[in-house]
């Protein structure tokens, strides 16, 4: 018996197959290629939503042909971006991702699209948020003609692979396009509908895990949830005692509370079974020592010398002795695409000294600023919350990668920080969804081992 978890990720996409009896994990990761390249100036982040299909299909594939148990399928992917699909459920769009920054746009002498829908709605939004994607096209014409719903990519792959011709969305995909009340959990049409959209357009929501239908007429597949729930199912044993910290090109916090809570800055998202999970995302993490990286390049080629490419950075960030941290540092703030409350806000290096400024002080700086914007939100969860989480628990390769990192992470929030034992946490993840189904009786098993 096995079950199949796919992750539909901006840049990559896997699946995973989970044997529950051995707890073993085979993974197959390929590169997503369905980018669309589009002008900067108007900052439309697209994909083409068949490319990523003949991937999916691909993966699993690839599966079925060495797998012929396979009792269950769980989908995820990249939350907030939308595509629009027609009455039989076809792709009329590409697919914005959350990435599309058309929202910060001006609509107004000094408001952007983001301002003028949080505004009408009463709801705090943020550029590539679903509905703020959806307003933009809706006031520039954009919307397909016979578009008939709106949808993640996670739902379309859900339809695709069941032959639906309507989306299902669960809780945690719809909070991520916005104006969805997280109480009653249901979209706030009257807010919605204020802001002048047409609510006909919402796919239906419905709990995490329901049966959306079956592949190949045989194997059942359940509604998709979000990427942040499912790395949290994937990575963590103990919910209510651990701190997740997430980086990958950006990076997350999140933090299990059973109680509905509002905090500012802080995402609150619901979870898969119930509760919530309270969430401080950065739009940039790991992508940091990227921009670091290249910085690093350019001057070496302004002064004609070789470089070592991203293999020789990351040696290099690697050989900097744990225990040789000077007191004097520059501090960097590593917000250098803005924050999601604050999109123009950049990234700042400070505390430079005739001194500190060194390649190695640099690199470490970042370093911390990746760590402190993580721990500044930690700090906004109230003490009520925050008692009993006393696991760090880490997933993502600029983590995994980077013991100055994890070193740095453990100074700062002062406890041990400990890795999942899988990789490939979100597909994991929507594989124990495609598992539990309904019941979502989660409790992450230990593992045997693994293979890629």
């Amino acid at each position: 018996m096995h079950y199949l978890g796919i992750d539909i990720g901006t840049s990559s996409i896997c699946g995973v197959i989970y044997d529950p009896e051995t707890k073993s994990v085979t993974s197959i990761t390929k590169e997503n290629t369905a980018v669309i390249e589009s002008l900067p100036v108007i900052r439309e982040k697209i994909q083409n939503p068949s490319l990523i299909m003949d991937t999916v299909m691909d993966i699993i594939r690839e599966f079925t042909s060495k797998y012929t148990d396979i009792k269950g399928i769980g989908i995820t992917g990249q939350m907030h971006g939308i595509l629009y699909v027609d009455e039989n459920g076809e792709a009329l769009s590409p697919l914005y991702t959350w990435q599309d920054g058309r929202g910060n746009l001006l609509l107004e002498a000094d408001r952007t699209y983001v301002d003028c829908l949080s505004e009408k709605s009463g709801y705090p939004l943020a550029t590539g948020y679903g509905l703020v994607t959806h307003f933009y096209n809706m006031i520039n014409n954009n919307v397909p003609r016979k578009a008939a719903k709106l949808c993640t990519i996670m739902d379309y792959a859900v339809m695709k692979l069941t032959g639906r011709k309507s989306p299902l969305i669960d809780y945690t995909n719809a909070t991520s396009l916005g104006c969805f009340g997280l109480k009653d959990l249901c979209f706030d049409l009257q807010a919605i509908e204020k802001a002048g959209i047409d609510v006909s357009i919402l796919p239906e929501t419905r709990e995490s895990g329901v049966l959306a239908g079956y592949y190949s007429g045989k194997i059942p597949v359940y509604s998709a949830i979000g990427d942040n729930q499912a790395s949290f199912l994937g990575s963590v044993k103990d919910i209510p005692h651990s701190i997740h910290i997430t980086i990958g090109t950006s990076s997350q916090l999140s933090v299990y509370s059973k109680e509905y809570v509002k905090i500012e800055s802080l995402d609150t998202r619901p979870f898969p079974g119930g509760g919530y999970i309270l969430v401080g995302a950065t739009l940039c993490g790991g992508q940091s020592l990227v921009i670091l990286k290249e910085f690093f390049e350019q001057t070496l080629r302004f002064f004609g010398t070789e470089y070592a490419g991203a293999a020789g950075f990351f040696e290099k960030l690697a050989s900097i002795p744990e225990d040789s941290f000077p007191k004097d540092l520059p501090f960097t703030e590593t917000c250098f695409y803005g924050t999601r409350s604050k999109p123009m806000k950049r990234g700042a290096i400070t505390n430079i000294s005739a001194l500190n400024l060194t390649p190695e002080n640099l690199i470490i700086s970042f370093l911390n600023g990746i760590s402190s914007e993580l721990h500044a939100f930690y700090e906004l969860i109230p003490d009520p919350i925050k008692t009993g989480k006393n696991t760090l628990v880490g997933s993502g390769n600029s983590i995994k990668k980077n013991p100055l990192l994890v070193k740095i992470i453990e100074r700062q929030f002062g406890c041990k920080l400990i890795f999942s034992d899988y990789a490939e946490e979100a597909a994991l993840g929507a594989c124990f969804c495609g598992m539990a189904g309904r019941s979502f009786n989660f409790s992450q098993p230990e593992p045997a081992h693994q293979r890629q």
